[in-house]
């Protein structure tokens, strides 16, 4: 009677796998593994993974159900180190895990210097994943167990580092980006959707991108305007905005105001003044930036005077 052994699989297939075909990683998506319904933050299928979809959640307003993609890459370097074998007097070895697996490369001060560093920092300890862009632009995944579920590869949140790398004679500043990933990861689990399949292009960054934080500061205002500047986080003026992409809510009256107007001052980038029905002395008021690609947590609060 022949034993059946559950630990042997066949050999055949085709060894032009994709797995095999992915380039260096240019780029990453950083993915909280819990959304806010505590389930797991997956895309349901490769046909999911779409422009839309995907900027739907780089614009998420929630911080947990929401996608981060970092800027391209420098001077990837992506290996796993040697097995771990148990060895007996004898020479005999016995298997006890595959080595770690340890991803590091470099953003240009371009597009990230220290104040990005200060941005990652909160990502250490957490729980996440990401999702890799290679240099052809194909998409980079982890399958679930029934090959349905499009997953991020899971990470070693305690082993996310960032470094500055400062400026040398012969050097420029860089930012050094490093982690392992999760031991629990199969390398033979990693599946990709090729760049041809997909409706973007996963190296630009009109396709693929952060939210810019944008502070909201008053200049000054009366019952009918409200002049505010927009800047970045990197005290740079968000200039070009128009009517929709502001909201203003009347917090004393729990109302809506609509702007009749919203100009850009002449001269000074990023400074607005709105326009609005006459409101009443000492009314609080809220205003923010509602746009795809900034994030619109930030809220001007003040009250309004005579």
């Amino acid at each position: 009677m022949a034993t059946k052994v559950s630990y042997f699989s066949n050999t055949g297939g085709n060894w032009q796998d994709v797995r095999y075909l992915l380039r260096r990683a240019q780029r990453i998506i950083l993915v909280p593994k819990y959304g806010s319904d505590q389930e797991e933050n997956t895309i349901a299928t490769r046909a999911g993974v779409t422009k839309a979809a995907l900027q739907a959640l780089f614009d998420d307003h929630d911080l947990k159900d929401r996608y981060y993609p970092l800027p391209s890459f420098k001077n990837v370097t992506d290996e796993r180190a040697e097995s771990n074998f148990f060895e007996y007097d004898d020479g005999e070895k016995e298997f006890l895990r595959e080595g770690v697996r340890h991803f590091e490369g470099h953003i240009k001060a371009a597009d990230g210097g220290a104040k990005l560093k200060k941005y990652l920092n909160d990502w250490r300890g957490a729980e996440f994943g990401i999702y890799i862009i290679d240099e052809d632009g194909n998409f980079a995944f982890m399958l679930d167990d029934d090959g349905t579920i499009v997953k991020p590869l899971p990470l070693a949140g305690g082993s996310f580092d960032i470094r500055v790398m400062p400026a040398t004679a012969d050097g420029v500043f860089m930012l050094n980006v490093s982690f392992d990933f999760h031991p629990d990861l199969d390398d033979g689990d990693i599946d990709y959707i090729p760049k041809k399949d997909l409706d973007f292009n996963g190296l630009s960054d009109e396709d693929i991108y952060g939210l810019w934080d944008v502070t909201i500061e008053e200049v000054s205002n009366t019952l009918t305007t409200i002049v505010a500047t927009v800047k970045t986080d990197y005290d740079t003026a968000v200039t070009g905005l128009v009517l929709a992409d502001f909201y203003l809510y009347n917090t004393t009256d729990s109302a809506e105001v609509v702007p009749s107007g919203v100009v850009e001052t002449a001269g000074t980038p990023g400074e607005y003044t709105f326009t609005f029905a006459e409101q009443t002395a000492s009314d609080a008021y809220e205003l923010r930036v509602n746009k795809s690609r900034y994030d619109y947590n930030d809220t001007l609060t003040g009250t309004l005077t005579a």
